[in-house]
């Protein structure tokens, strides 16, 4: 039919449409036999031309079809985009995991590689790539490029937000478009520096997952429930906000990173990620090879009425900072030295409400049981969810005053 059939938005109905999956999206086919009527004579038409002029034209709709034409988006504008969507992407690689090799349900061997990439908004987000994309080098990764990624499929996570590279989609390292000269240039004047607000939580948990979730909701029930925890660990999820990092401890400067080994485990594609030598060996390897910085922290959180000391594990800690630890160890070495290190971790402290995921288990120390509570995750603080929350909270607190009340 000609193309004026279909212009000005016309209603159109359409019977005997085979729905198939494609892309991870859904895309329809209007079989041979099936019909296909435009302005159709029909109550639901009337309804939908209703919706259109009043408000559907305008409105931001969900695609079921994955497509590749979609413009460049840039994080920032993803954090607010409906989900499931598929966008290209200009950034730069924050920071990178080694491969993983793991078989699939249906029996598939199967590789990935998760990387951060992070624009000029301020913003990451984790993109996952596979196969022979995922197995390249890790000195492609290196160096923090430029890569400019289409056909990444953005989901919900984890409370977060991640995308996948499409077997369809691309992956291209120093573009010269307009974009990436403006991402690189960002990051060169002082992008690599900048405290970066993660899209993504990594991590699932780590390592609470199948533990009980406490409904304690600040740091003082969050003591007071962890001091009757059992060897199963139980999870507690606290908003608060960075009080202060340990930087010293009896007058000796206190690391915020080690080297650990990034060799793999014998047997497994996971590295070993024990901790190597200043000459780079790893005892638990018996070898010198590749190494990359883990963060351990000691941090003070506080909330409204209290605060805790925390040992913070990598994950969460380049979360809690928003640096990853290649910027932490960059920083040290750089022209500022540990006293520049010290003033950009200081201007952390009390600027963003943050989202914790503490674990809290009975472990054996010497023979004698303590605590042990450690922060494995850090998520900023979703104002909008947080304060609905609260608004919740109050409701049901004068409630129960208004209920007291009339039976006193």
């Amino acid at each position: 039919q000609e193309d004026k059939v279909f212009e000005g938005n016309p209603v159109i109905c359409l019977k005997g449409v085979a729905v198939r999956e494609w892309n991870s999206g859904r895309s329809g086919s209007l079989m041979e036999a099936g019909v296909m009527q435009v302005q159709p004579k029909l109550p639901e038409v009337q309804r939908l031309q209703q919706w259109w002029a009043k408000s559907g034209s305008s409105v931001s709709l969900t695609s079921l079809s994955m497509s590749f034409d979609a413009p460049l988006t840039d994080l920032r504008t993803l954090q607010s985009k409906a989900l499931p969507c598929t966008v290209e992407l200009c950034g730069v690689v924050a920071s990178f995991r080694p491969t993983h090799s793991f078989t699939s349900r249906d029996g598939k061997e199967l590789t990935k590689r998760e990387i951060t990439v992070a624009d000029a908004s301020g913003m990451s987000m984790v993109v996952t790539l596979w196969g022979d994309r995922a197995k390249q080098e890790d000195k492609v990764f290196e160096n923090h490029p430029v890569v400019s990624i289409k056909g990444v499929l953005v989901k919900e996570w984890n409370s977060g937000r991640s995308g996948s590279l499409l077997e369809a989609g691309s992956l291209s390292f120093q573009p010269t478009t307009p974009a990436a000269q403006q991402v690189q240039q960002w990051w060169s004047e002082g992008g690599s520096k900048q405290r970066l607000t993660a899209l993504s939580q990594e991590g699932g948990g780590g390592g609470a997952r199948g533990a009980a979730t406490s409904d304690a909701s600040t740091i003082a029930e969050m003591r007071q429930a962890a001091e009757l925890v059992s060897s199963q660990p139980e999870v507690f999820n606290i908003t608060c906000r960075l009080a202060t990092v340990q930087t010293a401890k009896q007058g000796q400067v206190q690391p915020l990173y080690y080297m650990a080994c990034q060799e793999p485990r014998p047997g497994s594609s996971l590295p070993c990620q024990k901790r190597v030598g200043e000459d780079g060996f790893c005892a638990a390897c018996n070898r010198a090879g590749k190494a990359a910085p883990r963060m351990n922290i000691r941090c003070r959180f506080s909330d409204f009425a209290d605060s805790a000391w925390l040992t913070t594990f990598h994950e969460a800690a380049q979360k809690v900072l928003g640096y990853t630890a290649e910027q932490v160890k960059e920083m040290e070495s750089g022209e500022g030295g540990r006293d520049g290190l010290e003033a950009a971790v200081r201007r952390c402290y009390f600027s963003e409400p943050l989202q914790l995921t503490i674990r809290a288990k009975l472990d054996s120390y010497n023979g004698e049981q303590r605590t042990n509570i450690t922060c494995s995750d850090a998520r900023p603080v979703q104002r909008g969810v947080h304060g609905r929350s609260m608004l919740s909270g109050i409701r049901e607190m004068l409630a129960r005053q208004a209920e007291s009340a009339q039976s006193g």
